[in-house]
């Protein structure tokens, strides 16, 4: 039996333009690993370990507030 090899994770870099975010919870609603909260008034990653990188987030953002990049 053979063991597996190592895992490849990907990272990435979540970016709110706070200026643009209006908190609309687009970003909340969609994501579905929970990364997003809604506090003060803007979208906060409180998890962004857990992003798939789907870019749901970003295609839903009505003011595109939210960058991702893969690093």
């Amino acid at each position: 039996m053979r063991r597996p090899g190592p895992t490849e994770y990907e990272v990435y870099l979540i970016g709110v333009d706070a200026e643009k975010c209006e908190a609309c919870g687009e970003c909340v609603f969609i994501c579905p690993t929970s990364v997003w909260e809604l506090r003060e008034g803007l979208a906060v990653a409180v998890k962004p370990e857990a992003c798939l990188g789907c870019m749901g987030c970003v295609g839903v953002c009505p003011v595109s507030a939210i960058t991702i990049t893969e690093i």
